[in-house]
Order: C-alpha cells, then structure tokens, then sequence
C-alpha cells in the first residue's frame, strides 16, 4: 500500500513522526521525494513542486487548507482516500476531504499521529478483505 505525504507545511516532520516516532526542533523543507518501506507500506515523502503519483492515500499538511487547494487539484483522481493533516488552532471545518480525515495534527506530541495511523490500517484491511 502506497501512502504519499505532501503539502504545505511539516510534510518531513510528519513522515518522520509517522515511521520512526521521532521529530526535530529544526525546520528542513522537503526538496527530494524520498520512500521509506515499513512492513506492507510504502510511505512516500514529496515536496508539493514534484509531480504527483498514484497511491492508496494522500496526507496532505496544511496550515489552513486554502494553501493546498491548487496542489490537491493536481493530485485529484491519482488516491482513493485524502486525510488532511491540520496544523494550527483555528476553527477552520474540512472542505477537501470528509470530516474523520481532516485530522488537528502536532508533531511534537501525539495530537493527530494515532488517528492518521488509525485510518491508514482501516483502509490497509479494508483493501485486503477486498482481495
């Protein structure tokens, strides 16, 4: 199961929260498209300037989801599901994907991870119960 993560804003932070349960004070903005194997997944790191590719499912980050509108157009028809990884603290509702995936996310602590982590195994099983 291919797992892509792009967006706005923490897209690295949040690939390295995700497959080794660690995060960095330090700032680094993603500029290589980089894949990491975990078990059955592949989870895939993309700056929002690479060319999309098709997956199970797209993470995208975002401050406020106004800043990904432009880059979630070009990945639409290429995923099956969409989870929006929010950070910040207003009160902004989903637009792009269904309430349960528009996940309040913060690296630094576990706000967000277990739900992202949670709906990435549903469609995981999901998928397999299909075959």
């Amino acid at each position: 199961m291919r797992i892509c993560v792009t967006g706005a804003f923490g897209v690295t932070s949040l690939v390295k929260r995700l497959v080794f349960d660690t995060f960095s004070l330090h700032h680094k903005p993603t500029i290589l498209t980089t894949k990491y194997r975990v078990d059955d997944f592949e989870i895939v790191d993309i700056p929002a300037s690479a060319a999309p590719m098709q997956c199970c499912i797209l993470i995208m980050t975002c401050k406020t989801q106004k800043e990904i509108e432009p880059l979630a157009r070009l990945w639409f028809g290429l995923h099956r599901h969409l989870v929006v990884a929010f950070y910040g603290n207003s009160k902004e509702q989903a637009k792009l994907c269904p309430d349960p995936h528009f996940v309040r996310t913060d690296n630094m602590s576990r706000d967000g991870i277990l739900e992202i982590l949670r709906i990435i195994h549903t469609y995981k099983y999901k998928q397999n119960a299909l075959k």
